[in-house]
């Protein structure tokens, strides 16, 4: 039975490039909107980026699914006359140029609008257009760092990284969710929208306690590892093994438990720990108590043991755990997608389920102008155009024409 995608007949055309943006362009594809992404005669960037795979780029293939690709020369006035035939389609348009770009293509909110004035257009940039930043390049990097995540995080003094683009990613959700709010406007309104999503400012939102410890209180929270600012004991423990557990201890009544599954109930009664706001202002004493009783057991006892309790506890995963673990594997996080060159591929599964399925795939991530000619046939253009199209360097193509 196929799974009901409650954004069939909705389209897209994708102008951004690299992740934010098409991060946000493949959920919507998951939950069933056509998307076509237009991409420069160099291709996305990420076509570059290693590893690769027979020549095709991972981290393209992570964010591009469920997609058609056209490549578009947009400095060809050729090339927006087919721009301009895909606004007229389309419902929903992104883009992430640099400030002033888009304007110049014109591709802008305004030049669309006057194609198709019912558009819903997401601009998704590093800073505020408008801003003192405003012409300044962005990147992932340069966000964490800014936005105070990378002096907040880790334990040594130098700054620390999260290990993927975690501002481009949460951007990417935040246009999406954007524009799905905008679609139901529209649906009850018959209004576009104009939405403009920036990395800065989905960082600082999405930090959320963190920054408002300071703002509410003046007190800049320190480095703590994978400990918590504010719930004692929250953090990772190392075991006789050398594994990692992660204990989250969200209330005194699972302190309580805690500590009966190691067999300290004289730490829940011991009135420097009693409560959270105690453990807290104690943890100095408490967490090396606890440090020396979790380096008795292996990792495996302690999950075993506080689970048992109705402890909150994961075992610290390498990433080759993760898809070992059973129920990674039961519930099907990870699918396959047949793709022409590299033959089935995996793929990280939508998330949610929709009256109980979860949407899977359609489409494989497609190559550098997989389907540029099956475009522009459906915009009317002949093969002979299209050869003269491709000749001149107006549109491209990886497919033989």
């Amino acid at each position: 039975m196929s799974v009901e995608k409650p954004l069939d007949g909705v389209k897209v055309l994708d102008l951004s490039r690299v992740l934010a943006g098409p991060f946000a362009t493949m959920i919507l594809g998951d939950l069933g909107a056509e998307i076509i992404k237009v991409e420069p005669p160099k291709g996305d960037d990420t076509r570059s980026w290693s590893p690769h795979v027979q020549g095709e780029s991972v981290y393209y293939m992570s964010t591009n699914r469920n997609k058609k690709s056209i490549v578009i020369n947009l400095k060809d006035p050729r090339g927006r006359e087919i721009i301009h035939k895909l606004i007229k389609d389309s419902d929903v348009l992104f883009e992430n140029f640099r400030s002033g770009v888009a304007e110049k293509l014109g591709v802008d909110y305004n030049s669309v609008r006057r194609i198709r004035e019912d558009i819903i257009y997401c601009s998704i940039h590093g800073f505020d257009p408008d801003s003192v930043y405003g012409s300044l390049r962005a990147a992932d990097l340069t966000i964490q760092a800014m936005s105070g995540l990378m002096d907040s995080t880790g334990l040594a003094d130098e700054p620390v990284r999260v290990s993927f683009a975690l501002f481009d990613i949460f951007t990417g959700m935040m246009a999406a969710i954007t524009v799905l709010a905008a679609l139901y406007r529209r649906m009850l309104t018959g209004k576009g929208a104009k939405i403009d999503i920036n990395l800065y400012d989905t960082a600082i939102f999405s930090m959320s306690y963190i920054p408002m410890i300071y703002l509410m209180t003046g007190i800049i929270p320190r480095k703590m590892g994978s400990a918590h600012p504010s719930i004692v004991p929250y953090q990772a423990f190392k075991c006789s093994d050398g594994g990692y557990v992660a204990v989250g201890v969200f209330n005194d009544r699972m302190w309580r438990s805690l500590c009966e599954a190691i067999d300290r109930l004289d730490l829940a009664d011991d009135p420097r720990f009693r409560t959270n706001p105690d453990r807290v202002r104690n943890r100095h004493i408490l967490i090396p108590i606890l440090e020396k009783i979790f380096l008795t057991k292996e990792r495996n006892y302690w999950v075993d043991i506080l689970n048992k309790y109705g402890v909150n506890v994961g075992p610290v995963y390498r990433l080759d755990e993760v898809f070992k673990d059973r129920y990674v594997r039961d519930v099907g996080l990870v699918t396959m997608v047949s793709h022409p060159r590299l033959g089935n591929i995996p793929q990280l599964i939508y998330p949610g389920r929709i009256n109980g399925e979860r949407p899977k795939p359609s489409l494989h991530p497609p190559s550098f102008g997989e389907h540029t000619i099956d475009l522009l046939k459906e915009l009317g253009y002949t093969m002979d155009e299209i050869r003269s199209l491709i000749e001149d360097g107006v549109v491209g193509t990886s497919m033989e024409v």
